[in-house]
């Protein structure tokens, strides 16, 4: 009974810290409303305690604890360290088997009660954790811009109980810049290459070691253009035919984004192969064509390969920024064609009634449809030859408005094709009822 009685003596005051508050009762200080947690490190002081960190704005008071007793009522004492002096003064006392702290300043605060005849004191060091960050856009030109931006937020931090030193916490701010859901930079500042043609934000997020985080958008107000077009024809697509024929009308469809309406110049390029066909070392001006309209049309006379090239301006005070495209492809326009059919049968049944000529890309056209005597039965002339005057070079048949006599005719065809050759064919046709 002795022994037992010494060992009761010894247990009366007993001081468990935060990490040792778990046992076989509920004696305990916690926060269950703390964004993040984490240990002391004390370089003097013997023993850990928590600390909580509460995400907030800038100033607020949000820190909460709670002390528990088992569940017997007691009266709970509450200090708080104060600095300079290095000590605890009191704070508060309540009477509970539970007492509950709200809208704590930064700081230590330890609490003691006896519970069961046992002594407890906890401490936990409070933070009230915020960020603010601004951004900006600097440095703007045709090739770059900056994000810059500066981000600050509470001072982390507590304090040594035995020696009253200051013991910063690193604050580990993460940086996360993005736009439009896509990742951009980790950096603070970051340099932006390629500025987009449209206004753009971009939203900086700042996360510190507790989780706390603050977003702050900028816009980016764009200055520079993106050139962009498409093209098309009026021409009827012929189904044997993959390729347009000369001469080609085209309308460019300008869809640049950021251009400056009145800037646009459009450089239409000579024919591929007389490019390439230059004498070694010859200056070559491989322009055929400037045209400064934000749409323009043109139309190629001749067969070949065409590059088109659009340049897109921006001015803003003191520089003037461009962009460029090409076609991916070549425009290219279908060489020169003469094909004869070998017969047709003009019976009024709707099918291969007429005598069909295909051309393709021609200058001119001289069509000739003899008779077994040589008396000419069909001509068809023209210089300037354009893709829909083939249905009038087609023969229905007839002479004079009469249906002509069955059997073997003879044709003579004579182009000159809009690629500088000669296209003549001659042969055999039958006429067939």
């Amino acid at each position: 009974m002795k022994l037992s009685s010494i060992v009761w003596t010894l247990l009366i005051t007993v001081c468990i810290n935060m990490q040792g508050a778990s046992d076989a009762y509920s004696q305990a200080l916690k926060s269950t409303s703390a964004s993040f947690n984490e240990a002391t490190n004390y370089p003097t002081f013997s023993g850990k305690d928590n600390i909580y960190y509460f995400c907030g704005s800038a100033n607020h008071q949000d820190g909460t604890l709670k002390a528990s007793s088992s569940g017997q009522s007691v009266t709970f004492k509450w200090d708080k360290y104060t600095q300079p002096s290095g000590a605890f003064t009191f704070y508060l006392n309540e009477t509970g088997i539970s007492s509950t702290l709200n809208n704590l300043s930064d700081g230590c605060y330890r609490v003691s009660f006896t519970d069961n005849g046992i002594n407890y004191v906890f401490r936990a060091w409070i933070i009230n954790s915020w960020i603010t960050a601004t951004t900006t856009i600097t440095n703007s030109n045709c090739q770059s811009f900056k994000l810059s931006a500066t981000a600050t937020g509470s001072s982390y931090a507590y304090a040594d109980l035995s020696t009253n030193q200051v013991i910063s916490i690193d604050p580990n701010y993460k940086y996360v810049w993005q736009t439009g859901g896509t990742f951009v930079s980790n950096a603070l500042n970051p340099l932006v290459l390629g500025p987009p043609p449209i206004n753009t934000i971009y939203q900086l997020q700042v996360t510190d070691r507790a989780g706390c985080l603050v977003n702050s958008p900028v816009t980016y107000q764009s200055i520079v253009p993106k050139a962009k077009f498409s093209w098309k024809t009026n021409q009827p697509a012929v189904a044997q035919y993959s390729l347009p024929e000369a001469p080609l009308p085209v309308q460019f469809i300008n869809e640049s984004i950021n251009g400056d309406v009145e800037k646009f110049e459009w450089f239409l390029f000579k024919e591929k192969s007389s490019l390439a066909n230059q004498p070694k070392g010859a200056k070559i001006d491989s322009i055929m064509e400037e045209i400064y309209l934000k749409d323009p049309s043109y139309t190629y006379e001749h067969t070949g390969s065409y590059m088109v090239k659009l340049v897109a301006a921006k001015q803003s005070p003191g520089f003037t920024c461009r962009d460029t495209m090409y076609l991916k492809d070549y425009l290219v326009i279908d060489s020169s064609l003469v094909k004869v059919a070998p017969a047709f049968t003009p019976n009024g049944d709707g099918v291969n009634d007429i005598l069909t000529i295909r051309t393709r890309s021609l200058q001119s056209l001289d069509f000739q449809i003899f008779n077994r005597w040589g008396r000419i039965v069909h001509h068809f002339r023209k210089s300037g030859y354009v893709p829909a005057d083939t249905e009038f070079a087609t023969w229905d048949g007839k002479i004079n408005n009469v249906l002509a006599s069955p059997g073997v005719y003879f044709y003579v065809a004579d182009g000159q094709g809009r690629d500088g050759k000669r296209r003549r064919k001659k042969g055999f046709i039958e006429l067939i009822w």
